[in-house]
């Protein structure tokens, strides 16, 4: 949920989760992710949201309302901050141990930090329709099916049904797929 970078960072964002969490449980809102970074020359605290039913612009400005109500009462932040509230979305990325489960048999999309075939042994016989290079041993960026997860390895399934393992450090991003 919360993304941790550095000490202060983590405090700073177990604070304001813990403020938004109680609103988001009272709407019927899963409170998807909580980011705060400097972007662009300024502080912004980003609260990602989901829900059964999605999450509409609506959604996100009443809690947006409501949070910032919440934030300005408690002020944690010290200094001047943007306030952004969104959808998870259907590409929305997977970090938790909690969102590799839930979406176990899902196709991802998945971006390496390396080559592919510097991660996976086999890589030069995996078969990939979605990928960004023309052979398999030098794709950074590829969609598979999620079959398995453990913390720290992914199991993934290539378009031709062939497993293979990855360790989730050698990935800069796994999302969800989305299937035009």
């Amino acid at each position: 949920m919360a993304k941790p970078q550095g000490s202060g960072t983590a405090a700073l964002l177990e604070k304001v989760t813990l403020l938004a969490q109680p609103l988001a449980d009272e709407m019927g809102l899963e409170l998807w992710d909580v980011e705060y970074r400097k972007e662009g020359g300024m502080f912004v605290l980003r609260y990602t949201l989901d829900a059964p039913q999605g999450v509409d612009l609506d959604t996100c400005e009443a809690f947006s309302r409501a949070v910032e109500q919440k934030l300005d009462e408690a002020d944690p932040i010290e200094s001047s901050y943007r306030l952004e509230v969104q959808s998870a979305g259907l590409d929305r990325p997977l970090k938790r141990p909690s969102d590799f489960e839930r979406f176990l048999g899902t196709r991802v999309e998945v971006g390496l930090y390396a080559p592919l075939g510097g991660s996976v042994e086999q890589a030069a016989s995996l078969c990939f329709s979605a990928c960004d290079a023309p052979l398999p041993a030098a794709v950074k960026h590829f969609e598979a099916r999620l079959e398995g997860y453990e913390p720290g390895l992914l199991t993934l399934v290539d378009d031709a049904g062939t497993s293979f393992s990855l360790r989730q450090a050698d990935a800069a991003s796994v999302r969800l797929a989305v299937e035009w």
